[in-house]
């Protein structure tokens, strides 16, 4: 049972929710860029939150199926269709053998997920199904699916999907929460005010490892560079030039440039759907509050 790549999208890969453990041993996390519509995509057919899914960036492709199955998309919309009529998002639904699934551009957006039932099966590489671009790691030959590739999947079953399931995400990125980085009382107030209070946007220079975001330039208050650290997920440092990086999914596991600030957990899936071009504002966020905003993100999944 495979599905197979007729057109293959900007960027289409095989993800899960990432191999979690490794950093200290200078292994990226990875996995989906916005794991809340992964898991919603997972759930709405009934999967364990986990099944590897594909991920598509910013336009799809088309795809074909050997046998008949279910699938759901989650995420940013997609435009999709199967014989010329557009299927609906955040919905089971039948593909039958031969059908054709044609993906367009997003209209909101950078990424959208589509789950299969019972997920696609490609073997794990240290207890994931991740795809790692950079070591050409993981997922389906470490890379973005092309043409005339066959992904296999598990085999379907008769099974009740849950229709009434709801989730109260917000996907609003106009706004991204943070809390003050390991090194923000490097900067001098009038660049902590910058930061927290000035619009930046999305570069196009933008991937998978680091968002690059124009906007103030900020400078530290000290010459003195700080020594290579640990790098978490969604760290925003400043580079030399003052210009800003997101930390993003596929990261390097250690850096030197200061961190003004951290995007909180519960926003990171926004950060996933990030678009070049996109604009938005940081909000200050004590680590109370980002802990107990974690926790009502979490909530959202245990219905």
């Amino acid at each position: 049972m495979n599905l197979t790549v007729i057109k293959p999208g900007f960027q289409d890969l095989v993800q899960d929710l990432g191999r979690d453990g490794y950093t200290h041993l200078g292994i990226s996390p990875t996995g989906a860029a916005d794991k809340a519509s992964m898991k919603i995509a997972n759930l709405l057919l009934g999967n364990n939150v986990n099944d590897p899914v594909i991920e598509i960036t910013l336009f799809g492709g088309s795809y074909s199926f050997d046998c008949k199955t279910t699938v759901c998309f989650a995420g940013s919309h997609f435009p999709a269709s199967i014989k010329g009529k557009e299927i609906p998002f955040l919905k089971p639904v039948t593909v039958k053998q031969g059908d054709i699934l044609t993906i367009s551009g997003s209209t909101s957006g950078a990424r959208c997920y589509l789950a299969i039932q019972n997920g696609f099966n490609v073997a794990k590489l240290l207890e994931s199904s991740s795809t790692h671009l950079m070591s050409k790691s993981g997922g389906y030959r470490g890379r973005n699916l092309e043409l005339n590739d066959k992904i296999p999947f598990n085999k379907p079953e008769k099974r009740q999907f849950p229709l009434d399931l709801k989730f109260a995400i917000n996907y609003d990125r106009s706004v991204i929460r943070a809390t003050p980085g390991l090194q923000y009382n490097l900067f001098d107030k009038p660049y902590q005010k910058l930061f927290f209070g000035k619009e930046f946007t999305v570069s196009h220079q933008s991937n998978r490892m680091g968002i690059r975001i124009n906007g103030p330039k900020l400078q530290k208050n000290t010459i003195q560079d700080i020594i290579t650290e640990g790098l978490p997920l969604g760290a925003v440092q400043v580079t030399g030039s003052g210009d800003s990086i997101i930390t993003f999914v596929d990261h390097q596991t250690t850096g030197g440039y200061p961190k003004i600030a951290n995007v909180i957990a519960a926003d990171m899936h926004k950060v996933g759907q990030l678009r070049p071009g996109d604009s938005f504002t940081f909000e200050h966020i004590t680590m109370d509050k980002a802990e107990s905003l974690y926790q009502e993100h979490k909530a959202i999944f245990k219905q």
